[in-house]
């Protein structure tokens, strides 16, 4: 139940103009006695709205992914949360964030005791239906040598770079400007930071700070 008092911080005249029949919206539970359950909507700002709004759309297509790896291992829907549902909401808050787990961390599932043959499933599942978000990561890398042959020693260790995985850009001498992507944030920006390091040599003089996106 919404009390009337708990529908707008405004003056309600008329219940109509801020709630209809077969509306869907969020709440927030003020409390619980026995079986009634008394609700809040004038408590709920903008921004918690649409954020439990995407969790409850997320969870919803979270559980269609769920029923197509039941079916794909011949179980039910009702099955598959007794097996692994249940068991993703507990460990990782929702049903979305287990199949994320699945293509970033599979391993961390295992940790959590859901079975092989659902994280396999959970994972081709999960490649065919989320898009992952890729993070990418930007350096002005500094290189200058006084070798003889410092063309050419620089030209190795560019080189070198791109072939760990890093695009490099020539922006004006010594100065290039460095790039890496990564589909994990805070893993991808310690791996770039490790790949610049390794540049290092004792006949260069390198240097590198981050540019912001």
């Amino acid at each position: 139940m919404v009390h009337i008092s708990e529908v707008s911080s405004g003056w309600v005249k008329d219940i109509r103009n801020f709630v209809k029949v077969g509306q869907t919206g969020v709440a927030k539970v003020m409390r619980i006695e026995d079986n009634h359950i008394s609700l809040s909507l004038k408590r709920v700002d903008r921004n918690q709205e649409n954020n439990k709004t995407k969790e409850y759309r997320l969870n919803q297509r979270a559980e269609k992914m769920l029923h197509m790896v039941a079916e794909a291992m011949k179980k039910t829907l009702d099955k598959a949360y007794e097996e692994v549902g249940f068991l993703l909401q507990e460990n990782f808050g929702s049903l979305y964030e287990g199949f994320k787990v699945s293509l970033t961390n599979p391993q961390m599932l295992r940790d959590r005791g859901v079975p092989e043959k659902w994280i396999e499933q959970m994972k081709i599942v999960a490649e065919r239906t989320i898009v992952q978000k890729e993070f990418e990561f930007k350096a002005r890398l500094f290189v200058k040598t006084y070798k003889p042959s410092g063309i050419n020693i620089i030209k190795a260790i560019l080189a070198s770079a791109e072939q760990s995985g890093l695009e490099v850009k020539y922006i004006a001498a010594p100065e290039y400007l460095v790039k890496y992507k990564s589909m994990n944030a805070k893993k991808g920006e310690k791996e770039f930071v490790e790949k610049l390091e390794n540049l290092k040599s004792k006949d260069v003089e390198l240097s590198f700070e981050s540019v912001k996106s």
